[in-house]
């Protein structure tokens, strides 16, 4: 290969830095519009504010309304409300896993094979409560309650069970999780 003056030079442009491509300032093409701001313009919110709760009883009792008034995730329909409802994760353990130690499951909630899900229907009959559940949402209603309720994990309807606890008047659904890396837990 020869090293020729026109080999050379072609050689430079190769290896010389580029240009920035982000435009500055006056390298800027004009738009013909005008940039404003009117940042000074707008007031600043008063700190004499009539309509915020002058003591912690007030705090309290207008965010328990906002919380009535928003009825929880998945809210109430028209005149009926959301129930109450807890979340809990469960794990099947063996005497491997207690004893021994010799299992691959993990305290943590990724070793988990179901959500438990307790809701609480006073008032309320088995017999009145409609039950649908699909593979991300469980949806309750009643008479007097309504929820939608919005899994955090996917879940297998098929597999899954639903339990009325008349003592407690509550719904309480096992619902078996159906995760992509389950196979690897356990």
């Amino acid at each position: 290969m020869e090293f020729t003056h026109d080999a050379m030079t072609k050689l430079k442009e190769l290896l010389r830095e580029p240009e920035p491509e982000v435009l500055q300032g006056d390298d800027l093409p004009f738009s013909g519009y005008e940039i404003t701001s009117n940042r000074d313009k707008v007031p600043c919110p008063s700190t004499n504010d009539t309509k915020g709760p002058r003591t912690i009883e007030e705090y309290e009792e207008q965010e328990a309304a906002e919380l009535d008034s928003l009825a929880g995730p998945g809210g109430g329909a028209g005149d009926r409300k959301a129930p109450e409802y807890t979340m809990n994760y469960q794990q099947s353990v063996s005497a491997e896993d207690v004893f021994l130690q010799m299992g691959p499951k993990t305290p943590s909630s990724a070793s988990c094979e179901n959500l438990v899900v307790r809701i609480k229907l006073p008032g309320d009959k088995k017999e009145n409560v409609e039950l649908t559940v699909d593979t991300k949402s469980v949806t309750i209603q009643s008479p007097q309650y309504y929820l939608k309720l919005a899994l955090p994990h996917d879940i297998d309807p098929d597999n899954s069970k639903a339990n009325w606890d008349s003592v407690k008047e509550s719904l309480v659904l096992t619902l078996k999780l159906d995760r992509e890396f389950d196979f690897v837990n356990f």
